[in-house]
């Protein structure tokens, strides 16, 4: 009797681990859906400035790319990561290779981070892929202690490091840094707040009051502009891509002394004002930083344009 009770008790367990296992692939399943793709920081910049929030306080703007990768030597899911700063392409501050999988001893999303010894030659391999073909894990490197965890909270994932195990010596420093990182993931949304100090608990990066990066995900839109050179003729250009949180583009003129005009996306949610969410879609003169017009649209919107009688625009919504 005592054996078939101890029987049924494994059985139980093993069941339920069943179950846990189940439930954490179908996490992985949707939070692969949700992931990938391009976020700003745009929105939570803007809205800082115009709120008179202290510069000491405001946070610096952010665009992250998280593009699927076929790198079977990393695992199943992988992504390719670049960031910038200051909505300059030229600003990256940091190239990673992402590999997620379901750990199942610890029922949650485990996301390894490997940092590729030689960066140069993967910039914009979101752009092209072949740039990837035959990295190894061999010519990355992984910090012990840094991989971070995810779990689904009904409608979100939480993501998080174990506390204070992540930590680096800082070849300008050379002192220990020690790394903590909590996230949150939407299907819209990537709230990021990273942080690190030094041994003696000196604050080395991270918001000052714990605030987080709030990034959006953003809609890539494929446009066309044209604009009216100086001899009535004019200037087209298409097939120029931008995303709608902040991306901009510029057109400049065939014509010997080229004349520039560009237009910017945003996909803006007022966090005081009863405006309603909306599209926007802004022309602008080069040295301005105020638009010469702008018009707007639903944020579903799959097409916006504008026409100023010398320039005009069109920008439709198109996945990569």
């Amino acid at each position: 009797m005592k054996r078939l009770f101890w029987i049924a008790l494994c059985s139980v367990a093993l069941s339920a681990r069943g179950d846990e296992a189940a439930i954490l692939d179908k996490d992985l399943r949707i939070m692969m859906e949700w992931f990938p793709g391009v976020y700003d920081n745009q929105e939570q910049v803007y809205f800082e400035e115009e709120q008179g929030i202290d510069e000491s306080l405001r946070h610096e703007r952010i665009h992250h790319v998280f593009e699927p990768a076929e790198l079977p030597a990393f695992g199943q899911h992988v992504f390719y990561v670049q960031q910038h700063l200051n909505d300059d392409p030229a600003q990256i501050y940091r190239q990673r290779i992402y590999a997620f999988r379901p750990d199942y001893e610890a029922n949650a999303i485990r996301l390894t981070i490997y940092t590729p010894n030689d960066v140069a030659p993967l910039v914009d391999a979101h752009l092209d892929p072949a740039k990837l073909a035959g990295l190894t894990p061999e010519q990355t490197r992984v910090l012990s202690g840094c991989d971070v965890f995810w779990q689904r909270r009904a409608n979100h994932f939480v993501g998080y490091m174990e506390p204070d195990a992540c930590s680096y010596v800082s070849r300008e420093s050379n002192k220990r840094i020690i790394f903590n990182d909590d996230l949150l993931l939407t299907q819209d949304a990537l709230w990021i707040s990273d942080r690190a100090r030094d041994e003696a608990g000196n604050v080395v990066f991270g918001h000052p009051a714990g605030v987080p990066h709030k990034n959006r995900k953003a809609r890539r839109f494929e446009c066309w502009i044209t604009a009216r050179q100086r001899d009535g003729d004019w200037t087209f250009r298409r097939g120029l891509e931008v995303y709608d949180q902040g991306g901009m583009v510029w057109l400049s003129t065939d014509e010997d002394d080229p004349q520039e005009v560009g237009i910017k996306l945003r996909n803006v949610r007022w966090p005081v004002d009863p405006n309603r969410p909306s599209v926007v879609l802004y022309a602008y003169r080069p040295g301005e930083d105020r638009a010469v017009s702008y018009t707007w649209a639903d944020p579903a919107v799959e097409r916006i344009g504008i026409n100023l009688r010398w320039m005009q625009a069109s920008c439709t919504h198109t996945p990569r």
